[in-house]
């Protein structure tokens, strides 16, 4: 699962960036149903998913989907975006496989308006691997 700190605070040009870093990330993995799944949750005051792990099957739709991704706005609530993504994006009915490993990168470009520290221990309880790319 990709999450995506698409407040305010992220400038267009960095929010661009973020989606050419997330292009070339997806065209290193086979996608699809049997293969590599990536889902989105975008967030700022509050966590949307963007699409589920099983929502693309190709290579060729997830890439259109990050090229058409519009950024939120608003304020950075990342605790509450891993709390909604524990909740609603790591279950088998949105694609979540039992035999592959549960991974959440996390795209921010600072600090959380609310507490990231106890969802972020929440998600590891739970098996998932948090990585953080921050500026």
């Amino acid at each position: 699962m990709l999450l995506v700190d698409g407040s305010g605070s992220i400038r267009n040009i960095d929010f661009q960036t973020i989606k050419t870093f997330f292009a070339g990330m997806v065209s290193n993995f086979n996608i699809g149903p049997d293969s590599v799944q990536i889902g989105l949750v975008q967030y700022s005051s509050n966590p949307i998913t963007e699409w589920h792990l099983n929502t693309h099957q190709t290579k060729y739709s997830l890439l259109k989907a990050i090229a058409n991704l519009v950024q939120l706005r608003g304020s950075t609530f990342t605790g509450r975006a891993l709390n909604y993504t524990l909740q609603n994006n790591f279950k088998p009915n949105v694609g979540m496989r039992a035999d592959s490993k549960k991974i959440a990168v996390l795209i921010t470009d600072g600090e959380s308006r609310d507490d990231a520290i106890l969802p972020s221990q929440k998600l590891k309880d739970a098996g998932i691997e948090i990585y953080a790319i921050g500026d």
